[in-house]
């Protein structure tokens, strides 16, 4: 994703609180079917950290130390 997209906000209730969620998208239909998509996905594990792009190849040596340790 080498453009800088608009971020959508969507907003949705649980266990009695409001949450919202954030989705990058070209435009709200784009946001949207991407919502829609969101019910097949698969589930990843906890994000352990994020690692700025211009970081480099230091963050490719990042992720890759962080795999081993996995």
């Amino acid at each position: 994703m080498d453009e800088k997209w608009p971020t959508h906000l969507f907003q949705y209730q649980h266990d009695g609180a409001t949450w919202s969620i954030e989705i990058p998208a070209r435009s709200e239909k784009d946001a949207k079917d991407r919502i829609e998509k969101l019910q097949n996905a698969k589930y990843l594990g906890v994000l352990q950290m994020k690692i700025p792009v211009e970081l480099g190849i230091f963050a490719r040596l990042i992720c890759w130390f962080q795999n081993l340790r996995a």
